[in-house]
């Protein structure tokens, strides 16, 4: 039988902010996962750059991982490796800890289905459902930075909800169903 993406129900987003793309002088700022249209999300302003990654780590341990996927894009080139490397350089990555993220996680990247097409499919999408996003991803940093944290938050739940449309959107097309 042919691998199909999995069902919604089974699927937790996942994506995450930083302050920049180099896990060895940035940061995380934010992890976020989707559920059954809840978005839950840890902020290092309050929680600081260990506690998000400890929060994101009791999330994985109370979750189901054999039945859980995790679906994000870029989750296998940027989001996986840079929260490694964050862990680590935090004294949070034991060897089981690096196995959750490199090898008991289910995911499904959706740049591997999209590519660079995805941005424009997400907002084709949200836009469908009357969502529109202002605050793109390049400006987190920036508004980290500047103490906005709203403007992150409602960015954040933006995303969040395109992405599980643009999901719920290839479920139904057969063509994405056979290429996972």
């Amino acid at each position: 039988m042919d691998a199909e993406l999995p069902p919604l129900g089974s699927v937790v987003f996942l994506d995450m902010e930083t302050t920049g793309l180099n896990p060895y002088q940035d940061k995380v700022i934010t992890i976020q996962v989707r559920r059954g249209g809840v978005t839950t999300v840890w902020r290092e302003w309050e929680l600081g750059e260990p506690g998000v990654i400890e929060g994101f780590f009791g999330f994985t341990d109370s979750v189901f991982r054999k039945r859980t996927h995790f679906v994000g894009y870029n989750l296998l080139k940027f989001d996986l490796p840079f929260l490694t490397r964050r862990a680590e350089a935090n004294g949070l990555l034991g060897e089981e800890r690096w196995r959750i993220l490199n090898s008991y996680l289910h995911v499904v990247d959706l740049y591997q289905l999209l590519g660079d097409h995805y941005v424009s499919a997400k907002l084709f999408y949200a836009k469908l459902a009357g969502r529109t996003q202002t605050t793109r991803n390049e400006d987190i940093p920036t508004l980290y930075h500047q103490g906005s944290y709203q403007k992150i938050e409602e960015y954040i739940e933006n995303e969040m909800q395109s992405m599980e449309l643009l999901y719920q959107a290839l479920l139904k097309q057969d063509f994405y169903q056979r290429l996972v």
